[in-house]
């Protein structure tokens, strides 16, 4: 069953969520700030295979998300104390993008995608129901995230996107010696600039105890397949 955006907007807020989180790489990231708006897995491989003209490849996983857009509805890394496996750059976006109709549909998980299979059903990926949301989602969990669907794959940022939160690993590149935070500050200024974005681009300030730099040094974050451009 269908909820609408305004009661998903309305329950969150009630819930304490007042930004949604969405991270990605900083290449994906300048793409977004570009052409001022988030983008699916599908649209921007669409977009590659323009530049490149190879064909775009197709999951076959039981659920198709490569259309779908994620958003957190909490800060994972500080709230986990380590980096956040999809990307070192966090966008903040108002939560009022939820309850607008150019987005489309608005779902909320009820578990982490990753661990559906072809057995696990509706009613357990998914919150069905106002009813259903108001009594079950929890503020703090990693399952709960806000799915933006039948968008086309885009999701229009401008007026809606807070700041910008870039980790910084405190490591160089192996070629040139370039310093990862400065070449992505650098590289996602320059993408607000063409944009048309005037917000906070922000370092972020880890909690005691976070364990990213770890992270990204021993390995378990890829540092090229994230910061390079």
């Amino acid at each position: 069953m269908e909820i609408l955006p305004k009661r998903i907007y309305e329950t969150l807020k009630d819930k304490g969520v007042s930004s949604i989180w969405h991270a990605d790489s900083v290449e994906n990231t300048c793409l977004f700030l570009k052409h001022r708006c988030l983008m699916s897995r599908d649209y921007i491989e669409k977009l590659d295979s323009q530049r490149t003209m190879l064909k775009p490849s197709h999951s076959s996983n039981s659920y198709s998300d490569r259309n779908d857009i994620f958003a957190d509805s909490l800060d994972i890394h500080k709230s986990a104390n380590k980096a956040h496996s999809h990307g070192p750059v966090l966008f903040e976006l108002d939560i009022e993008i939820i309850k607008n109709t150019f987005t489309g549909k608005v779902w909320v998980t009820k578990s982490n995608p990753m661990e559906w299979d072809n057995s696990t059903h509706h009613e357990n990926r998914w919150f069905v129901s106002a009813n259903d949301l108001e009594s079950n989602f929890s503020y703090g969990s990693f399952d709960h995230m806000v799915v933006f669907r039948h968008c086309a794959g885009k999701l229009p940022l401008l007026s809606y996107l807070n700041r910008v939160v870039i980790d910084d690993p405190k490591l160089q590149t192996d070629q040139h010696q370039v310093d990862y935070f400065s070449m992505a500050y650098g590289a996602i200024k320059l993408s607000m600039r063409e944009g048309g974005f005037d917000v906070p681009v922000e370092r972020r300030a880890c909690n005691k105890g976070c364990d990213c730099l770890n992270n990204y040094k021993g390995g378990v974050v890829r540092l090229d397949g994230m910061f390079n451009l």
